[in-house]
């Protein structure tokens, strides 16, 4: 819908709707966390956590690849602080976050059943009559029925849109779920903790100079207080093990949880800060200055795993020193400079995992599935991954146009889990057939197809044979570490030009097998 607006204010361009809905989505995002997170958290939690997101590399990742998953972080943000107010016994907010919740589930539908649970929880609290109830259930089923009537009559009907989620659900667990059978399930995981939890390390400064002991009461901690760490947990949790035991391919997918650690990063920072705005160590100046300069060496002299492994241990020794013979303050440090510099780690931190330039690969001395694991999930949020990206797509697009205009015959594009997405090159040359070796599914066992593009429509046939007119021009787009590459190579034996491989086919008619699928022409 939002893509229809921004075409009908004519916004012509595909790519300027996907940048426009990048830019305003990124700023809804932190606006939200801001309200949200000072509303949840109290006093300036909020401003802090957005400041935090904006130097996450999840967000930044998401923001220049899918302008679309941002609006994940907009969805649980605005049914969080809606939730909020009925979850303090705001009657009103029952209704009104119901709706929210309703239209959030079009962003994508599990939102709707994750985030029920803090919905339902919230309007019990709100103490509301059974009518009121009732009430509040009919608002989120209109709210519902917005986005899924329109989007069940695009499918073909309530049972075809059914059937599509559940095709898509099965596939894509799959791949990332051990219920379901996936081998990845442990890596899956561990891109959950990358992607989610990056900003914590370079919270570790404000963790420690939020955590006060009470002499008096012989308790310690951070006081976030009983009602607020259950309304966290029931917006994090539920997303949390979806991801974990169902289904996460994309970093951009973890944004809703993402935001919610980022409030709790915010929330740390403030209370950091009204610590040392009463009581800070008589030594300050000595300990900031060799913290600094510890840091400095670190950044300056080693890669980025030893950066990342030891500025959260110099942070948190700094902050242990910081409560070391402490005194009452007189506004020294300034509150400007003290956020600066308990911003100063995360920012260290988040630079480094986003601009490091081979994440893919073991740094050196390290073993293990799990740090390899660590290792591509950091990779996979990278800028070194986005521009890699760019590289081969736009070099393939530009490689298979030179070879589709430099004869006058037909040419068609096989495409076989190749480096560059078949997508780009349908949208990018409309006029090139592209026909896609696939299964019916991701899962294995699914039958062969071979679907013919021509730009953004499919022409007719699921079958496993290709056809293509006698001594036209084949462009493979394959992957050289699958065994459909090799197979191609013994049928074929292609030529390279560029990035891609061709074959010029016999003027006679003629076919080949190529594993699963047969090419006739």
């Amino acid at each position: 819908m939002e893509m229809r607006i921004l075409a009908w204010l004519r916004f012509h361009r595909v790519e300027n709707i996907l940048l426009t809905l990048a830019l305003l989505g990124s700023i809804a995002a932190l606006l939200l966390l801001v309200a949200a997170g000072n509303r949840i958290m109290g006093k300036q939690a909020g401003f802090y956590g957005a400041l935090l997101l904006v130097f996450n590399p999840v967000f930044w990742h998401s923001g220049v690849v899918s302008a679309l998953r941002i609006q994940l972080a907009i969805a649980s943000l605005a049914v969080a602080v809606s939730c909020w107010r009925a979850w303090q016994g705001d009657r009103f907010w029952v209704p009104r976050s119901a709706i929210v919740l309703g239209l959030a589930a079009g962003i994508r539908p599990e939102i709707g059943p994750l985030l029920f649970p803090l919905w339902a929880v919230s309007a019990w609290r709100a103490r509301v009559r059974r009518e009121d109830l009732c009430f509040a259930l009919g608002a989120m089923t209109v709210a519902v029925m917005t986005w899924l009537v329109p989007a069940m009559w695009a499918s073909g009907g309530p049972a075809g849109y059914v059937k599509a989620c559940l095709d898509y659900l099965s596939d894509q667990a799959s791949v990332t779920s051990g219920l379901f059978g996936s081998e990845h399930a442990n890596a899956t995981f561990w891109h959950l903790v990358v992607w989610t939890l990056a900003i914590l390390p370079g919270c570790v400064l404000p963790a420690v100079l939020a955590w006060r002991v009470s002499v008096k009461s012989s308790t310690a901690g951070w006081e976030i207080g009983t009602s607020r760490i259950a309304f966290l947990a029931l917006w994090f949790a539920p997303p949390f093990f979806f991801a974990c035991f169902v289904h996460l391919e994309d970093p951009g997918q973890t944004l809703g949880m993402t935001a919610v650690v980022a409030v709790f990063g915010g929330y740390l920072i403030q209370r950091a800060l009204d610590a040392i705005g009463e009581r800070i160590s008589r030594w300050q100046a000595l300990f900031f200055a060799a913290a600094a300069l510890t840091e400095a060496w670190i950044v300056d002299r080693h890669d980025a795993p030893f950066i990342l492994i030891w500025t959260p241990v110099l942070t948190l020794a700094l902050g242990l020193l910081l409560k070391f013979d402490r005194a009452k303050t007189q506004n020294n440090p300034p509150r400007f400079a003290a956020a600066l510099f308990l911003l100063a780690p995360a920012v260290v931190l988040n630079l480094t995992m986003f601009n490091h330039q081979g994440w893919y690969y073991r740094a050196p001395g390290w073993s293990g599935a799990v740090l390899e694991d660590l290792n591509s999930g950091l990779a996979l949020t990278s800028l070194e991954h986005i521009r890699n990206t760019l590289d081969i797509d736009d070099h393939a697009i530009r490689d298979v146009k030179h070879l589709a205009a430099e004869r006058p015959g037909p040419v068609l594009v096989i495409w076989e889990h190749g480096p560059a997405t078949w997508r780009k090159l349908a949208y990018y040359a409309p006029q090139i057939p592209i026909a896609v070796l696939e299964h019916r599914r991701i899962r294995s066992g699914s039958p062969a197809v071979a679907a013919l593009w021509r730009g953004p429509l499919r022409l007719p046939g699921s079958s496993p044979f290709v056809q293509a007119p006698p001594g036209a021009r084949i462009v493979w787009l394959i992957n050289p570490r699958t065994e459909f590459y090799n197979i191609v190579q013994s049928a074929f034996a292609p030529r390279r030009a560029g990035s891609v491989l061709y074959t010029d086919l016999p003027a006679v008619p003629g076919s080949r097998a190529l594993g699963e699928y047969h090419l006739l022409w």
